[in-house]
Formats: structure tokens, sequence, C-alpha cells
């Protein structure tokens, strides 16, 4: 249900979810801001989020890592809150603060107590369109970067795999490309570099503020209009999305990599849907049948009847241009990768000629409905849900409708996904031998 009217000079939509309690405001503002906000009584609190539409996937080659490198300096002060007093601040008002920068998007999020919402606004509104920056602040935030790089990709197996994987299933596209950007690249990004990426992105129309808490509609929609309503829109044209042609998939494509292991891994993928489309639910209900966690079958066939493996999970990875679906595997010590492919490519051909049994449908619904639900248990959770449908699917109100889409998938649905999405003979295959 949708109801639209007018709050404090900004056109404003309500929107009700078919699940007690999800009802969320979404408005613009004059200057292209979009606003989403939902009323939580659950407890005094709120959590301020800013959805900026650009990620890793919207950077150039010879840039990798600048979207990310940007959201580094994002912390380092405006003129009238030079660089610390952000984060002393909110300290002081019991928050906790953070950011995250993904192919799509970049997210910068606090929750705090609900008296202090307007310093969370101020800081936000301050720091999107005031960001001071020097050559020394730059210097610092790349070695920060190098180092987190370091941790999360050449000094972390699993982060190798991903990094590896992600390239194949995306050859010449900027999903291919890491989110933390490739060493040479980050050396070589310049001052004028950050500046240029922050004017082009960080103006109000890329912007989505999304406020979840223990306020009214109208206390909110005051707030924001507040801080945010007397920035200044965009001279120019706002930049468009991403869009990038994607490359053909590619079809069985296998690499091997030495890596500081004790036994070998397996890291497989596919290339699937983007996240807009119905057709993603199918999906969920096949990696929760096969590989998500202990009652699925690949799990019951390499980890508990073959000794295979000591880990099996997998996930489908819905994002705004593609998706993908991909599979980890921790083989036991003297385990072989060809054995353990072996026996996936069988439990997915098998899924695809019979379908899942009625027993499975069921856990596999109790799983993802218990999932999302524990999504929408908080206020930083449901402001997350909100802003990431909006980002990335281009609606928030898919969030409202997901439990909707879970329900009416049907056996058959699960078995054409296999068939179609996850065949075997498509699969990248990454393995991990000890070195």
């Amino acid at each position: 249900m949708t109801r639209s009217d007018e709050v404090e000079g900004v056109r404003v939509e309500t929107v009700a979810g078919s699940s007690p309690g999800l009802r969320a405001v979404r408005g613009r503002l004059a200057n292209g801001l979009t606003l989403l906000a939902m009323e939580d009584h659950s407890a005094p609190v709120v959590a301020v989020q800013v959805w900026m539409r650009v990620g890793s996937a919207h950077e150039v080659p010879g840039q990798t890592g600048l979207a990310h490198l940007l959201e580094h300096l994002m912390f380092k002060g405006t003129p009238r809150h030079p660089k610390g007093v952000f984060d002393r601040l909110l300290e002081r008002a019991g928050a906790q603060s953070n950011a995250v920068t993904s192919f799509d998007c970049t997210t910068y999020y606090e929750t705090l107590p609900v008296q202090h919402l307007d310093l969370a606004l101020g800081l936000e509104a301050d720091r999107l369109v005031n960001l001071t920056l020097d050559a020394r602040s730059l210097d610092q935030e790349r070695e920060v970067v190098r180092s987190e790089r370091s941790l999360r990709v050449e000094d972390d197996p699993d982060g190798h795999l991903e990094e590896v994987l992600y390239g194949l299933l995306f050859p010449d596209h900027p999903y291919g490309r890491p989110v933390l950007g490739v060493p040479e690249d980050l050396d070589r990004l310049t001052l004028d570099d950050c500046l240029a990426f922050h004017r082009r992105w960080y103006c109000p129309p890329q912007a989505v503020l999304v406020v979840v808490g223990d306020l009214d509609w109208p206390e909110i929609a005051r707030a924001v209009a507040r801080h945010f309503g007397r920035i200044p829109g965009p001279r120019e044209a706002p930049p468009a999305g991403a869009q990038a042609p994607l490359p053909p998939a590619p079809r069985g494509r296998r690499e091997v990599v030495r890596l500081p292991l004790q036994a070998e891994r397996l890291r497989i993928g596919w290339r699937t849907l983007p996240i807009g489309l119905d057709a993603v639910f199918p999906l969920e209900f096949l990696h929760v049948v096969l590989f998500s966690n202990e009652a699925s079958r690949v799990h019951h066939r390499l980890v508990e009847k073959e000794g295979l493996a000591s880990q099996v999970e997998g996930a489908s990875d819905p994002m705004a241009l593609d998706g993908a679906f991909w599979v980890d595997v921790a083989l036991t010590r003297g385990a072989r990768a060809p054995e353990a492919w072996a026996v996936i490519c069988e439990e997915i051909r098998r899924l695809a000629r019979e379908g899942p049994h009625p027993s499975e449908m069921r856990r596999a619904q109790n799983h993802l409905e218990t999932a999302f639900r524990r999504s929408m248990a908080s206020a930083e959770s449901r402001a997350t849900q909100l802003g990431a449908f909006e980002v990335t699917a281009g609606d928030f109100r898919r969030a409202f409708r997901f439990l909707d889409h879970l329900g009416r998938v049907t056996p058959e649905d699960v078995r054409q996904a296999a068939a179609r999405w996850i065949d075997p003979e498509r699969a990248v295959v990454v393995v991990g031998r000890p070195r």
C-alpha cells in the first residue's frame, strides 16, 4: 500500500509492507537527494546511513581502488570539523560508525542514541560537500589501504581465491577488478584524482540518506531538511551509473594458484542474474539446498559421508549489473580438488534432473525467512536493507516484498535454476594448492 503527501516541503510516499510493522517513507529533496525513513520504536536509538551510488564498478581502468581510498579520505575532516573531530564527536555521543565500499556503492553509517540525530546528520552533510584533502592525508591513507590489501588478499588465501575467481568470472569488466585496487594503481593515484572523483560522484542526486529509529516521521523530515536541504544541487547533470557492457559469461575456465595452505581449497563460481530480477529467488533456494549449511546435499556428501572436506559454504550474490553464485570448499589434508569437484557435479546434475524434495524446500524456506527477519530486527539492519535495495535493485520496496517472492518459488523453479545457471560445464573453478 502506498500513500503520497508532503512534509517539510518534501513530496513523499509512504509504503507499507505485507509484514506487520514494515512501513517506510521515501522522499526527494529539491537538490536531488533521496530520503528513506522508517520509524522503529523498539529502542531509543537511530541509525543514519548515507549510501553513495558509486563503488569500484564506476572506476576507470588504471584507477582501481579509488572509490575505496576515497572512503578512507572521507574521514579526514572539513574546515568546520578538522581531522579527528568527526570521530571524537561521534565517540563522545556513544555512536558506532564505519564505512564500506563495494562494487556498486559506498556506505557511511552511524548508530547512536536518538537524541544525537542532529549530530550525525550535521556531520554527514558537512563532509558530503566540504571535504578537505591534502597530499599528506592521501599518503597516510594509501599506506592504510596497502596494509588492508595485504591482510585481506595477499596474506589471506580466502581473499586471494575470491579475487582470482571474480577476475575470471568478469573478464574486462569492473566486477572483475578488485574493490581494494591493485598495488600499481594505488601507487599512481594522485590528490587530483581523488578530488575529481569526489566532485563527480559526491553530490546530492547520487546520495540516498536512510534514517531508521525511535522518532516520528515529521521529526526526521525536519532534521533532514535542516541539515541537507540547504546543500545546493550540482551545476551539471549527475553522472550516469556504471554501464560497462558485460562480456560473455566464461565457460569451463580452470585455474590453479599456489597459496600458504595445509590442504587444497576449491572456489567455484557461475555468472547469474542482477538483483533487480525476480528470477534471483530460486537461486536463494538453490544455494541452501546444495551448499549453504550442514544440512545441504554437498556438505553431507563431502564432509559427513566421504570425508573429503572440512567445510562447504556457498551463496548467491546478485549485484546491480549481474550476479555471481559461488561455492567454497576446504578440503581435508590429502584430499584432491578433482574428487570433490566430481561429487559437486554429481549433486548439481541430480538436482537439475529431479528437483528438490518437499522437505528441502520447507527447510530452505525456513532458513531464508529466518535470515531475512533477522536482517530486519534492528534499526541498523533495517536501514541497511532499505539502502541496499534502493541503490542496487533500484527500489527499497523489494525488501518489503522479499518474503512474498520466496513464498512463490516452486520446486520446478529451483530445478530449472540448477539446470540453467549452475551447469558444471559453465563453471569457473579455482584450485588453491599448498606451496
